[in-house]
């Protein structure tokens, strides 16, 4: 990994017909943390270089802060999602030597629905992200703001006869643990 005025960057090849996304986990500011998710995630900007029949992808950290920060590294197949977890340090990106089992839902409905409403920060970010996993693209959720709750929310809209990823970063109460 380098680092620059920009921030910092480190690469990793897809293999032909896998797609890799990455998402930073971070912790909630702690003006937020009141009525906000401890956790929210970010997904990592990135550049793709055709390398043979392989896709040499370099993600970006923008704004890379001192210490470490954990990362979800999804890795979209035919038929199949490869979840495995990896922390960015200072200098470098430590990634698990076999992947780490997680709890993550598959959506599918043969009817179109909106699924759930889940709530933001104050600033913007989410705990949870929906991804088709035929293109490892997020489902864009349509923000609202609840007056009831005094909140920022979002509504995802599925269509039918379509299989989603869906995953969220969750305080475990029982030891302050993150889970997926």
């Amino acid at each position: 990994m380098e680092d620059n005025m920009q921030g910092k960057h480190f690469s990793i090849t897809d293999p032909k017909d896998v797609n890799t996304v990455i998402y930073q986990v971070n912790k909630t500011e702690k003006e937020f943390l009141k009525d906000s998710p401890k956790y929210t995630i970010e997904r990592l900007d990135y550049t793709v270089e055709l390398v043979g029949e392989n896709k040499k992808k370099t993600f970006f950290v923008d704004e890379p802060s001192t210490g470490s920060k954990d990362l979800v590294i999804l890795s979209f197949g035919k038929e199949k999602v490869v979840v495995n977890v990896g922390l960015l340090e200072e200098d470098r990106v430590k990634i698990s030597k076999r992947p780490i089992p997680m709890k993550f839902k598959t959506l599918y409905s043969e009817e179109e629905k909106e699924y759930k409403d889940f709530t933001y920060t104050p600033n913007l970010k989410r705990p949870i992200t929906i991804i088709d996993p035929e293109t490892a693209d997020e489902i864009k959720p349509t923000l609202y703001f609840d007056e009831k709750t005094n909140e920022v929310k979002g509504k995802c809209k599925l269509k039918p006869y379509k299989s989603y990823f869906a995953f969220e970063i969750r305080q475990d109460s029982s030891n302050d643990k993150k889970g997926v």
